[in-house]
C-alpha cells in the first residue's frame, strides 16, 4: 500500500465508507457499490449514472495493468457523485466521503 494511501485511510474523518477493490470485476462496479453503500441504497438506486461524472471505461481503464501486464505507476482520481467525494487509489482502495 502506498503513503499517500495510508495517510489518507489513517484520517478518517469524514470517511462514509471505504473498500477495496477486486481487479477481477470492473472497477466502475466498485465505485457504484461503495457509494451506494454510502448512501445505504441498492447500487441500482443510486439515482446519478456513474457516466454523468466520469467516464466508466476510462476509469476501468486508468488503473489496469499495461499492455506489458506491468503494473502502473502509483496515483488517484478524484471526483463527485451524489453528495460524496469519491477517491480511488492506484493501489485497489475505493474511499467515499461527505
Amino acid at each position: 500500500m502506498s503513503e499517500n494511501v495510508t495517510e489518507n485511510l489513517n484520517e478518517t474523518h469524514g470517511i462514509t465508507e471505504s473498500e477495496t477493490y477486486d481487479r477481477d470485476r470492473p472497477l466502475s462496479a466498485a465505485v457504484v457499490d461503495a457509494v451506494a453503500d454510502a448512501a445505504d441504497v441498492d447500487p441500482a438506486e443510486i439515482g446519478t449514472p456513474l457516466y454523468d461524472q466520469i467516464d466508466p471505461d476510462a476509469l476501468d481503464n486508468l488503473f489496469s495493468d499495461r499492455h506489458n501486464g506491468m503494473p502502473r505507476g502509483s496515483g488517484h482520481v478524484v471526483f463527485s457523485l451524489l453528495d460524496y467525494e469519491v477517491t480511488v487509489y492506484s493501489d485497489g482502495y475505493v474511499v467515499v466521503r461527505e
